[in-house]
């Protein structure tokens, strides 16, 4: 379905080799092409650029087709078939048996979905807590900027949220363990359409443009590793490639949403390829026998050296021949983690399906064993002895059949099954899965809410979190890259000025984030304003007039507010990294069972720890009760005696005051009020 097309050939020693051809307009007898001439006249620019993208296209084909040893001599496409079979348990003819042989068609067709249960299982363990990289900004002067760090941290967040970031990871994540590798694109675009405004008087629609909100500015896909395609199969790293190509097939209407409004798109014809002849230096269109007639083929090809971006539709070129990289980090956007390395230079990687192949093979030859040994058990295969013959339909429970003959007998064949066999060794191939696959997973999982200590728990999770270490820096590594990919995006279009506002007497104007309520915010909204009239070199008196002006504008509003110079964001270096304590997270059993240990130990010494805090502690424990702490303890009094803290009872002279009662307390302090009210010294970005 494509203009290029693999063949397999056999070479003299009985190997396979993999060719790659263009698709060729037809010709007659004489040798004349038998095609419609199409109208598509580029320049010569476009037919060198095109032809070199054809010739990328025909090495990637080649690599994508060629048997490798690394996939058990298959190649990626019969890689990537095998491992989804195994994991969507696929059972030909549905599971039943043939019925046109009725003496197999009793035999069990049964498979257990073993490698589905376990990728399932280790995903819900993986995703138990969405992740999202840590930011680190500095300056030129190498000095940290820990409020820019933290606004990078929110807007990533807030892109998740428009990109539905959480379903990708999850589906990139199930991707890893069912495919060779889980590749993931990101981008920024904003698709606009004409929507009718009002009707003329002659009858026509007065049109403007619109941005289409079905289509979010942010988008991440997953991408089938049968669509992508590489310049080498022995690079791991993805931005080291000198091509890549993400070839997709879809409906033509769809592309005309999409590129109706490009010139050279008139020259699209659904299901069919547009051709070039280098005889007659002329394009041909012809049909694609593996394309549905109301679909087009869209191939995306980006190359790093030569700082490019290319889109075909059909054969087309949707853009300039020279159209750059748009992303200013001239990154490829696209990052790749798998399940488990198969060594340091491959491409692709191991799948948990893959891996658990042949195990997962004895596990359901046995299964239909077992099953077939039970019912030949409960009800036996009979023989016949004597003169008469006694056909199966007389074994009805109460029926009474009368025989001839008094030496005619049904007699059960032993056929010796041994059940117990069978089982066994399918308990022992399921523990050989249970210890290469998920390490204790799903055991943790069926004894979370037992009365455990914490020690107890911690050494679970520690055992379960040592065997899938491996895929949990796989996929921390896919958190970084797509980090660095989010990262260059937001820098790019959230920190330039508002072009749908700025008009030819209006200053620059920039973009405003609304943000919705978080724990991180104290359950308030969040809007981040960016205003390039910010100084970007401010004292620490005017630093604090400030974020004093803006606490005021947020008690008005009810919002955390946030200000920043969105140059001064602009200009500044990053790193992407994530912490471990991120990839492992404490369970909410384990941080429970620490609570309670803390406040044993610290409720029996009361001169020790202040009991309002550990009251509180305790009630943090509980989901119910941490939503309101102050409803359940003591009301403090209003006034006081003299010399008597609010937690301090008359006959208690060595209580301790309760930390955070003392007379400063009451003192607004800047930095803490801006921060309480979820305001960063950002508001006065610039230092």
């Amino acid at each position: 379905m494509s203009i290029v097309q693999h063949k397999e050939t056999e070479t003299v020693d009985g190997l396979k080799q993999v060719e790659a051809v263009l698709l060729r307009a037809g010709t007659n007898k004489k040798g004349e092409i038998e095609a419609e001439v199409a109208p598509y006249m580029p320049s010569q620019e476009v037919v060198d650029v095109r032809s070199m993208i054809l010739k990328h296209f025909v090495l990637g084909t080649t690599n994508m087709y060629t048997p490798r040893v690394e996939f058990n001599d298959l190649n990626l496409v019969l890689r990537d078939q095998f491992d989804q079979m195994s994991f969507n348990t696929y059972q030909p003819n549905n599971g039943d048996g043939w019925q046109s042989s009725p003496q197999t068609s009793w035999r069990s067709n049964a498979i257990r979905p073993i490698t589905r249960n376990k990728c399932m299982s280790i995903a819900a363990h993986a995703n138990t807590r969405l992740l999202f990289p840590k930011i680190f900004a500095y300056n030129e002067d190498a000095d940290e900027q820990e409020d820019a760090a933290e606004l990078i941290e929110d807007i990533m967040e807030w892109t998740g949220d428009i990109s539905n970031y959480p379903y990708t990871a999850l589906m990139r994540v199930i991707t890893a363990m069912a495919s060779p590798a889980s590749i993931g694109y990101t981008e920024y675009s904003e698709v606009m359409r004409n929507v009718k405004v009002e009707k003329n008087e002659d009858g026509t629609w007065e049109t403007k443009k619109i941005r289409d909100e079905a289509y979010p500015t942010y988008s991440d896909y997953v991408v089938p590793v049968t669509q992508f395609y590489i310049e080498n199969m022995y690079e791991p790293d993805v931005q080291k490639q000198g091509f890549v190509i993400w070839r997709k097939v879809y409906s033509y209407s769809a592309a005309q949403i999409k590129y109706g409004e490009n010139e050279n798109f008139q020259f699209v014809k659904p299901g069919v390829q547009t051709i070039y002849d280098d005889a007659n230096r002329s394009f041909y269109y012809v049909y694609d026998p593996n394309m549905r007639s109301y679909d087009v083929e869209e191939i995306m090809y980006w190359n790093k050296g030569l700082d490019l971006k290319i889109i075909l539709v059909n054969g087309v070129m949707m853009t300039e021949y020279d159209n750059p990289n748009p992303r200013n980090d001239k990154l490829y956007p696209f990052d790749k983690f798998f399940y488990e390395p198969i060594n340091e230079r491959f491409f692709y990687g191991k799948s948990l399906a893959f891996k658990l192949q042949s195990d997962n093979d004895v596990i359901n030859t046995l299964y239909q064993m077992v099953i077939d040994g039970t019912y030949l058990s409960i009800f036996k295969p009979m023989v016949n002895v004597g003169g008469e013959i006694i056909a199966s339909d007389v074994i009805v429970p109460g029926a009474v059949t009368t025989l001839s003959d008094p030496n005619a007998d049904l007699r059960a064949i032993n056929v010796g099954a041994d059940l117990q066999a069978g089982l066994a060794t399918l308990s022992e191939v399921e523990k050989s899965i249970n210890d290469s696959s998920d390490g204790g997973v799903a055991s943790v999982a069926a004894q979370q809410g037992q009365d455990m200590t914490a020690y107890q728990i911690s050494i679970m999770q520690q055992n379960a979190n040592t065997t899938l270490g491996n895929f949990i820096q796989m996929i921390s590594k896919h958190v970084v890259d797509f980090g660095k990919l989010r990262l260059g995006d937001i820098l790019q279009y959230e920190t330039l000025p508002d072009i749908s506002k700025i008009t030819d007497d209006s200053a620059l104007t920039y973009k405003t984030i609304f943000m919705k309520s978080s724990s991180n915010t104290g359950g308030k909204n969040t809007k981040v304003q960016f205003d390039a009239d910010i100084p970007t070199d401010m004292s620490d008196d005017e630093q604090l007039d400030a974020s004093f002006g803006v606490l005021e504008d947020e008690k008005n509003k009810n919002m955390t507010i946030v200000k920043a110079n969105p140059i001064f964001v602009r200009e500044l270096k990053y790193l992407v990294s994530i912490n471990p304590d991120v990839l492992q997270p404490k369970s909410t059993d384990l941080e429970r069972a620490y609570n309670l240990e803390d406040f044993d130990r610290m409720i029996a010494q009361p001169t020790v720890f202040d009991p309002e805090e550990t009251g509180k502690l305790l009630l943090s424990v509980n989901p119910e009760t941490k939503k309101d702490i102050e409803k359940y303890l003591v009301k403090k009094p209003e006034g006081g005696q003299p010399g008597q803290t609010p937690t301090q009872t008359p006959g208690q002279p060595n209580a301790m005051p309760a930390a955070g009662n003392g007379p400063l307390a009451s003192m607004p302090s800047p930095l803490a009020a801006s921060a309480g009210a979820g305001a960063t010294p950002m508001q006065s970005l610039g230092k």
